[in-house]
């Protein structure tokens, strides 16, 4: 192989190492980058149902709702029997503070209940972000990797194409002693 020829494979090797090395970076940093958005989505969902109030929440507003409905059911139930019983306004006001503590003792629970879902939420989403970060980590990895072996590459062919170059024959000595180099 000539000079010229040489010189046109090693730029070709490096032009080639280059260009594979830039796309399979731009496929890395792309994956890395979608896990990393992942990972943001689901910190938010975390924070915002881990953050919420447990007594707010839609299925706690309706179960509390409709046990106030029935106990305000009862309570004017129980007010009509009084006044065709001839009961006392404090036995009314008895009932009526049984049918609180009852709606009070509810929202409690979902409160309870609602705590324990936190902890298995915060858990699931802790689960979630550690096996997405492992996935950062390796691909990273790999990343460094790739990047080294192109390297690699691109070293071997330009060190093949040197290889192969013919850069001339110089005379030492008297006695005609010829090296290629």
């Amino acid at each position: 192989m000539g000079l010229i020829g040489g010189l046109v494979g090693a730029g070709a090797s490096l032009l080639g190492g280059a260009l594979a090395a830039k796309k399979a970076n731009r496929g890395y940093n792309d994956a890395i980058s979608a896990m990393e958005d992942r990972m943001a989505d689901v910190r938010a969902h975390r924070d915002a149902l881990y953050y919420q109030d447990p007594t707010q929440s839609a299925e706690s507003q309706a179960a509390v709702t409709q046990a106030q409905k029935v106990l305000d059911e009862q309570s004017k139930r129980a007010a009509a029997s009084n006044v065709v019983t001839g009961g006392t306004d404090a036995s009314l006001a008895m009932q009526k503070q049984a049918a609180s503590e009852a709606v009070g003792e509810m929202m409690q629970q979902q409160a309870v209940q609602g705590a324990g879902r936190r902890e298995q939420i915060w858990n699931r989403a802790d689960n979630q972000l550690d096996a997405m970060n492992n996935y950062i980590a390796s691909t990273k990895l790999q990343k460094g990797l790739s990047q080294a072996q192109a390297i690699q590459q691109a070293a071997a062919g330009v060190a093949g194409a040197a290889g192969g170059m013919h850069f001339g024959t110089t005379k030492i000595g008297k006695k005609g002693f010829e090296v290629d180099w």
